[in-house]
């Protein structure tokens, strides 16, 4: 009987503790472990948590899960932006765009901060809590995109100012690239901006893209016939290129600059059992009247096929599809960099 009655006693103990223990666990644990904090309320905090099996894992999980909000978003920004050109030049100018705007990112995170931490008496586990200020955030991203925005109005001011054509196109290039390089601050902004609108560009990219289309139509070139055997080939290659790219062709008269260039077709004979043909197409642009040159560029391309006749054929194709790809951007690079060559 007496030990029957410690027995239960110490079941009856052992319950109250355990039953303490739970209530104690639900008691301490913070309303944001599982669910919104009243202290850092989102409309104004950005908030990340994480668990871990140490306090320093789930800080790092916790500034993780508040830093992927910005990288995803800066990702589909920088998709949708390469859009906005997907050849030579602004291939690159794309990427040092994303750079720029990641490095930038880079700071605002620097700002993340650990506000609260709690383990779980049960499970031994740490929960930590990691906030961004929105007002914090957003101030430094502000400041980015007016900074452009000043860029984007100096270079709309400078075309409009501008009555050599290849400059105007130049200024408004340089207009478009810092648009491009906006997409990726204000991706972030509308993360940290609560009501998820950020800062709408001034100026769209449309329209300088649609300015810098308008301006070439206005540039009047002529292309010159090229001087080596294949100068029929050039010619008909070089005013399908012009026509493609949008630009007012003309006689040499009355052109404001000429197109040269050469193509050179090299057999390269027979190569495991396939015949190789080499194209190179070079082009200069200069100006009519002074001889300045505006710019240089060289494509080379390689074709095979079973026969020699048709590896020529191929090889021309080939020149002619680029060509046509890339003559406008490379028109617009000459203006951007009259020093260009390649």
């Amino acid at each position: 009987m007496m030990y029957i009655q410690k027995l239960c006693k110490f079941l009856l103990i052992s319950l109250f503790l355990v039953s303490s223990t739970i209530v104690l666990a639900a008691v301490k644990q913070p309303d944001w472990v599982n669910g919104n904090s009243l202290k850092y309320r989102d409309a104004e905090y950005l908030v990340g948590r994480g668990v871990g099996s140490t306090e320093s894992e789930a800080q790092d999980r916790a500034r993780g899960d508040l830093a992927t909000i910005f990288e995803v978003r800066i990702q589909v920004a920088n998709e949708s932006t390469t859009t906005v050109a997907k050849s030579g030049k602004n291939e690159q100018v794309n990427k040092i765009a994303s750079q720029q705007v990641s490095a930038k990112t880079d700071k605002v995170i620097a700002g993340i901060t650990i506000a609260d931490h709690w383990r779980d008496p049960v499970t031994m586990d740490y929960h930590v809590l990691a906030v961004l200020s929105r007002a914090q955030a957003g101030a430094s991203l502000q400041e980015e995109l007016a900074k452009i925005d000043d860029e984007v109005k100096l270079q709309m001011q400078a075309a409009s100012a501008e009555t050599d054509p290849l400059l105007k196109v130049a200024a408004l290039s340089q207009a478009l690239q810092a648009s491009i390089k906006r997409d990726g601050f204000q991706a972030s902004l509308k993360v940290v901006d609560p009501s998820g609108v950020g800062i709408p560009a001034p100026v769209s990219q449309a329209t300088l893209q649609q300015q810098i289309g308008d301006t070439l139509r206005k540039v009047r070139i002529a292309s010159a016939d090229a001087v080596n055997d294949e100068s029929h080939e050039f010619s008909t290659i070089a005013k399908g290129g012009l026509a493609a790219a949008g630009f007012l062709t003309t006689k040499l008269e009355d052109a404001d600059l000429v197109m040269s260039g050469t193509l050179i077709m090299v057999d390269l004979g027979r190569r495991d059992g396939w015949y190789w043909e080499r194209a190179t197409l070079s082009i200069t642009l200069a100006e009519k009247g002074s001889g300045r040159i505006r710019g240089h560029k060289i494509w080379p391309v390689k074709a095979s096929a079973q026969d020699p006749v048709t590896a020529r054929s191929r090889a021309m194709i080939e020149v002619d599809k680029l060509f046509k790809q890339e003559l406008r951007s490379t028109i617009i690079d000459f203006a951007v960099n009259p020093d260009s060559a390649n």
